[in-house]
């Protein structure tokens, strides 16, 4: 919505929030406000820590040897969310498993090591 020149002569071309709000209201326009992300985990200072087997060295000298992976969510139009986990091989840099729910919980990620 812009001032219109004719109409707001003297105002210096300004539009009150309020009168936005109405011509907006009138045109059935409507403000688009993103939704918050999603927090997927809660730190905690007293949770275990599990070492890192890899030692940040993600390559593998035979296929199948050493896995990788991944939970991302996916929203979805209704506002609900999807989960995909993946498994990646470190040898060959493929996608070796995934597996797709409306949950996280563990049996999501047992069904992409499955698959892999």
């Amino acid at each position: 919505i812009n001032s219109d020149p004719v109409n707001d002569r003297g105002k210096g071309g300004r539009l009150n929030h309020k009168r936005t709000a109405r011509l907006m209201r009138q045109m059935g326009l409507f403000g688009f406000t993103r939704k918050r992300r999603v927090k997927t985990t809660t730190s905690s200072k007293r949770a275990p820590r599990f070492p890192d087997l890899l030692q940040r060295r993600f390559t593998a000298d035979r296929p199948n040897a050493v896995y990788v992976g991944d939970i991302t969510y996916l929203p979805i139009a209704d506002g609900s969310n999807m989960y995909l986990a993946t498994v990646i091989d470190c040898y060959s840099r493929q996608l070796t498993g995934f597996a797709i729910a409306d949950h996280m919980r563990t049996e999501l990620v047992e069904e992409a090591l499955t698959m892999a």
